[in-house]
C-alpha cells in the first residue's frame, strides 16, 4: 500500500505512471492505430473494427467541429442501444466535447429540463427519437447525418485534460436532478487505475448491457478501448430479461461481466467462461459470492460516487470473507470523518464510525450551475500532500476502516437509496407526487417486497378522494425514469 500524510488515510497504490496528460479521444486513438483490425464492437450481425469505429466516430466530430461545437461545450446523446450509439459516443469525445447521455426511456420532459440546465449546445439522436423531442431552442444533430461522409474532416483542437468529458445527472433532494461534470484527466486517470486491478485484455470478450446514463458504463466501455478488448452490445429485449442473458453471455463468449448484484442474483444458470465478474452498484451479499466465485474467476466488488467518477475503491470477494469495499484504487484515498463538520473536519480513528470521504485524482468539477452544493460536498483537503489531493468529497454513506484496511460500509446519513444501481433522492419522487393535483401529504420509503427492494409510495389525497394508481403512475412517468417510480402506492 501506498503512504501519504496521516496514519488513518487507506491509500492505494501510488502508481505515477497512470497520471497522465491525456483526454478520452487519445486513448480510443491509442488503440485504434496499435490494434486496427482487432474487433471492438459486436452487435448482432453488425461489427466495427478499432479502425472502423474511429473512422467513422472522425466522421461525426468533423460534422459537430464544422457546426460550432468546441472543446468545453456540452452535447445531449440520446439514442437507442447499439452500436451507432457508442459511435456517437465516441464521435462526441473525439470533437472534443463533453456528452450529457439519456436513457432510451427518459421522459422527453427531463431530457429538456436537463439539456437546458447543462447549457447544451445541442442533441445528438437518431432520426426515430428525433420526431418525439418537442420543438427546442438547440440543435438537433442525428447520427445518420452526422456519418455523411465529407471530403475532408475537421480535426479537434485546443482540447485540455481539465475540460468537461461528460455530465452525468443524478436524482435530487430538491425535486430537481443535478449534473455532475467529470473532467478529461479524472475520467482517463479511471480508466487506467481501475484497470491496474482488473486487468482487462485485449483478447477479453466484455458485455455491454448498462444504459451510458450511468457511469458504470464506462467500465464495460471505456476500459475496453483502453485494452483493445471486444464489447458485445446487447439488444434491448435480452439485456432487460435476466432469464435470456445468461445462455445468450455463453453463446458470445463474454468473458467479462460488469453487473449490480441484482442482476446477477437473478442468473438462473451459470456462465463457464466468465474470466472476471465486476459488481458495483449496490450491497453485495455474500450468498451471491458463494454461488458465482471459484478457481479460475475473479469476483471483485467496487465503490464508488459519481461524484469520485465511477469508482474509488475495489475488493476482490472470497467466500466465507465479509463483503467489503475494499482498498482504494491506485492514487486514491479513503478516510472516515466526524459527520458534524460546523468546528472543523476531525478524522475519525480505524474502527471508528463516521462519514466516508474519498481523495484523489478522480474527483468531480463540481455539480453544474450548482456552487453551494459544491461547496458543500467537495471540501479542502487540510491532509493534502500534494495537489492531486487537494479536495475531499463527502459521500454522505456511514463506514469504518476496520484493522485490516478494509471499508465497510454502514448505510446513509440522508436520505438517498439505491435501485438497480442508480442513485435515488426520496425528496425528487416525494416532490414529483406532491405537484399532482389533488395529492396531499407524501412519503416514499424503500422497501423489501417479494424478494426485491421496492419503492413504495404513501399519501395522503385531499378531499379524501383517491387517485388511481395507473393516473399516478402515468403522470409520474413523464419527467421520472422509470427506475424512480413506486412500484406500490398506498393511502
Amino acid at each position: 500500500m501506498g503512504y501519504r500524510g496521516h496514519p488513518d488515510i487507506l491509500w492505494g497504490q501510488n502508481e505515477a505512471g497512470i497520471l497522465r496528460v491525456e483526454v478520452l479521444a487519445d486513448i480510443l486513438e491509442a488503440t485504434a492505430a496499435r490494434l486496427p483490425n482487432q474487433l471492438a464492437l459486436l452487435s448482432g450481425k453488425q461489427t466495427r473494427t478499432y479502425d472502423e469505429l474511429n473512422t467513422q466516430a472522425d466522421q461525426i466530430a468533423s460534422h459537430l467541429i464544422e457546426t460550432g461545437v468546441r472543446p468545453g461545450d456540452i452535447v445531449g446523446l440520446w439514442m437507442p442501444r447499439g452500436i451507432g450509439l457508442l459511435t456517437a459516443q465516441a464521435g462526441i469525445a473525439k470533437a472534443g466535447a463533453a456528452w450529457l447521455p439519456f436513457d432510451a426511456d427518459t421522459p422527453v420532459e427531463r431530457i429538456a429540463v436537463c439539456l437546458a440546465d447543462a447549457k447544451a449546445a445541442g442533441l445528438v439522436s437518431s432520426q426515430a427519437f428525433e420526431a418525439r423531442m418537442p420543438s427546442s431552442s438547440i440543435p438537433i444533430w442525428t447520427s445518420e447525418a452526422l456519418l455523411v461522409p465529407t471530403a475532408k474532416l475537421t480535426r479537434r483542437s485546443g482540447v485540455l485534460p481539465s475540460h468537461p468529458a461528460y455530465v452525468i445527472y443524478t436524482s435530487g433532494s430538491t425535486g430537481k436532478p443535478k449534473g455532475i461534470e467529470i473532467n478529461q484527466a479524472s475520467i482517463c486517470h479511471f480508466l487506467r487505475s481501475e484497470n491496474a486491478r482488473l486487468c482487462i485484455q485485449a483478447q477479453d470478450r466484455v458485455y455491454q448491457g448498462f444504459s451510458v446514463a450511468f457511469d458504470m458504463s464506462f467500465e464495460e466501455i471505456w476500459i475496453s478501448y483502453l485494452a483493445g478488448a471486444t464489447l458485445w452490445i446487447a439488444p434491448k429485449e435480452i439485456a432487460s430479461d435476466p432469464e435470456a442473458l445468461p445462455a445468450a453471455l455463453v453463446e458470445n463468449g463474454i468473458t467479462v461481466l460488469h453487473a449490480v448484484p441484482t442482476l446477477l442474483a437473478l442468473f438462473n444458470q451459470d456462465v463457464p467462461g466468465l474470466r472476471l465478474i465486476n459488481l458495483g452498484g449496490e450491497m453485495c451479499p455474500q450468498s451471491l459470492v458463494a454461488r458465482w466465485a471459484r478457481p479460475g474467476r475473479q469476483v471483485f466488488n467496487t465503490y464508488g460516487p459519481t461524484e469520485a467518477t465511477v469508482s474509488a475503491s475495489l475488493a476482490e470477494l472470497q467466500p466465507n470473507e465479509p463483503v467489503t469495499i475494499g482498498r482504494p484504487l491506485p492514487n486514491y484515498g479513503l478516510l472516515v470523518i466526524n459527520p458534524a463538520i460546523e468546528q472543523g473536519l476531525v478524522m475519525m480513528m480505524r474502527g471508528e464510525v463516521g462519514e466516508l470521504c474519498i481523495t484523489g485524482p478522480g474527483l468531480a468539477d463540481g455539480y453544474l450551475g450548482r456552487p453551494d452544493l459544491t461547496a458543500e460536498k467537495f471540501l479542502p483537503n487540510p491532509w493534502k500532500t500534494d495537489a492531486y489531493v487537494a479536495r475531499l468529497y463527502r459521500t454522505g454513506g456511514l463506514a469504518r476502516i476496520d484493522a485490516d484496511g478494509l471499508v465497510q460500509c454502514l448505510g446513509r446519513t440522508d436520505d438517498q437509496v439505491k435501485i438497480r444501481g442508480f442513485r435515488v433522492e426520496l425528496g425528487e419522487i416525494e416532490a414529483a407526487l406532491a405537484h399532482q393535483p389533488g395529492v396531499g401529504t407524501v412519503a416514499v420509503v424503500l422497501r423489501p417486497q417479494d424478494g426485491m427492494d421496492q419503492l413504495v409510495a404513501y399519501l395522503v389525497f385531499e378531499g379524501g378522494v383517491r387517485i388511481p394508481n395507473s393516473d399516478l403512475r402515468s403522470a409520474l412517468a413523464k419527467t421520472l425514469p422509470a427506475y424512480m417510480l413506486p412500484g406500490y402506492f398506498e393511502a
